[in-house]
């Protein structure tokens, strides 16, 4: 969301580094860390996207929600930005999605192009005061991006390893809940109108984003489970009992 603009002009730099380090993956059930590569689409904010109550889908959920902006006018960003930005927030708590992050890039030369201005740092503190309240990390300072320096390439380092960690944060949450969704779904198959085929749907998908990952031995368990799942019902169906 936010500077549609501004985002295509960093879009292929981001999307060449950001999969570049791994990371450290730590899920609960005492499964052992594992070191993965994080590849994201990014796609413009548009409120339909945002997942809807029942939602099973994972591999198209929209896991974090970043506003880019380059204001540098605390006119511009009162009359402006602040709306803006107010608007977006809002829709994502309608949607319950509390997974954001407010990137403010800074030039050096869009600076000098402005006059009778107050310093950067006080756009960044007002958002900050405005948006972020105990989650002033929520907030974050890009400089000169596209400048070839040492101190570009050392915001672009600390902005990737913010959103890297944001982004495998809120992804390892939803998949947890995706997962206990799917266990509960799963606990129903003895109930009248349990459908195997919808539950297929939903651990499939599971699966298809462990391959994803390239986890291909947690994926192969999802589909060790649905085949033990589907021979049970057959099983019980020639015993007499019902196949759904």
């Amino acid at each position: 969301a936010g500077d549609q603009n501004l985002f295509t002009s960093l879009y292929p730099t981001l999307s060449q580094q950001l999969p570049r380090e791994p990371m450290e993956w730590r899920r609960s059930y005492g499964r052992a860390p594992k070191m993965i590569h994080l590849e994201s689409n990014f796609v413009q904010f548009k409120e339909e996207l945002l997942p809807k109550e029942g939602n099973k889908a994972l591999l198209t959920f929209p896991f974090l929600h970043i506003y880019w902006t380059e204001c540098c006018d605390t006119e511009v960003y009162k009359t402006t930005v602040k709306d803006d930005i107010t608007k977006w927030q809002n829709v994502l708590k309608a949607h319950s999605s509390v997974d954001w992050l407010i990137v403010v890039v800074e030039s050096d030369a869009k600076k000098k192009n402005k006059t009778n201005i107050l310093p950067r740092t006080s756009i960044v503190d007002k958002i900050r005061n405005d948006f972020c309240n105990k989650q002033s990390d929520r907030c974050v300072v890009l400089s000169d991006p596209l400048k070839d320096s040492s101190r570009s390439q050392e915001s672009w380092n600390a902005f990737l390893t913010k959103l890297r960690t944001l982004l495998l944060m809120s992804f390892t949450k939803n998949l947890g809940k995706f997962e206990d969704d799917m266990r509960t779904l799963r606990e129903k198959r003895t109930e009248p109108g349990w459908s195997f085929c919808e539950y297929f749907m939903v651990q499939e998908e599971l699966a298809f984003v462990f391959e994803m990952l390239q986890q291909f031995e947690d994926a192969l368990v999802q589909y060790d489970e649905l085949d033990a799942l589907f021979s049970q019902y057959v099983v019980n169906f020639g015993a007499g009992g019902k196949c759904l």
